[in-house]
């Protein structure tokens, strides 16, 4: 037996292998939708001025926010916006 007949041999038994698996020899490709994406897509951004920060409607509580124009970091609860030291730095509305 040469080379090539031993690779075709591999390949065949490969391939019969994989045809009583779960296994495919196909690729198969996915493309996910909003709803099963790995990352939340609910807020991406954790940065930018006081202005431009989650409203409530978008806003996850827990979620943390950092004031690049105030330099303060913030964190949003069910009352609002909270700073580092735990005081409301804006109401929901």
């Amino acid at each position: 037996m040469n080379e090539e007949d031993i690779k075709n041999l591999i390949n065949k038994r490969i391939s019969e292998i994989m045809s009583g698996s779960a296994f495919s020899m196909r690729k198969l490709t996915d493309i996910p939708t909003d709803a099963l994406q790995v990352v939340p897509r609910k807020y991406v951004t954790n940065n930018g001025t006081v202005a431009n920060r989650p409203v409530s409607s978008v806003a996850v509580v827990g979620q943390p926010y950092y004031a690049t124009d105030t330099f303060i970091p913030m964190t949003y609860s069910a009352e609002g916006w909270r700073n580092g030291s735990g005081s409301i730095v804006a109401l929901n509305n």
